[in-house]
């Protein structure tokens, strides 16, 4: 067994974004590390949440934030050292969830926004579910950035297009509907445009216009997961 921190992952936001993340990590201690037998990995657990919906509906704000609260107490208890949530939308309730635990929880908006820095960019378009796009999650992260998200109407396919992926359908119509919309936001002066919400990188395929943000929060568990020295 090697020497890795035990990583805590605080998914169900949904279940298939949360299986994603878990093969990301994976895919990467086998490319970077070498991993090879099962005890070449870092242990990892995973509390599954099944909230309310919060793409949708995203009015039981108070169930929401307890049953993260209670999921993330869970990991803790179980031994992990700390604990990421691949999921953007509730990272509005990210004080909360950090709060209730005395193990580290990695902000996947901390991280993105971290990225976005180094690609030195001032313009950013931004998809997310209507509760990440209104409660300004992103705008909080990185202030000094300029965010163009999408028109009323947009938004409203969009809710209905990761309703189809959390379900399981991933659509032609929906991918080139996003592509559409992609490039409508680069036409608009986005540098970069965030996949914010972690049902979308499970549609569409990596590309340099795009900000993968389960494969951000993905390099940021391994990294944090392989670095040394206490919790």
């Amino acid at each position: 067994m090697k020497p890795y921190k035990t990583i805590g992952i605080l998914g169900g936001m949904g279940p298939e974004a949360t299986a994603e993340l878990y093969l990301r990590i994976i895919r990467i201690f086998q490319k970077e590390y070498g991993a090879k037998y099962d005890d070449d990995f870092p242990e990892i657990i995973i509390v599954s949440v099944p909230i309310p919906d919060v793409v949708e509906n995203p009015s039981e704000e108070k169930i929401v934030q307890e049953m993260l609260v209670s999921g993330v107490k869970k990991l803790e208890r179980a031994g992990a050292s700390f604990v990421v949530i691949p999921c953007n939308t509730v990272n509005f309730f990210f004080r909360e969830i950090e709060r209730a635990v005395s193990i580290p929880v990695l902000s996947i908006l901390t991280e993105v926004a971290n990225e976005i820095r180094k690609m030195e960019v001032k313009t950013v378009g931004l998809l997310g579910t209507e509760m990440t796009i209104n409660k300004n999650i992103y705008n909080q992260s990185m202030p000094e950035i300029s965010l163009i998200s999408s028109t009323i109407e947009e938004q409203k396919r969009i809710t209905k297009i990761i309703i189809n992926v959390l379900a399981g359908k991933k659509k032609a119509l929906d991918k080139n509907f996003l592509l559409g919309l992609i490039d409508n936001l680069k036409e608009l002066g986005a540098e970069k445009v965030i996949l914010g919400c972690t049902e979308l990188p499970l549609l569409l395929k990596r590309s340099n216009d795009l900000v993968d943000t389960i494969d951000i929060l993905a390099q940021a568990t391994v990294r944090k997961a392989t670095i040394m020295g206490g919790k």
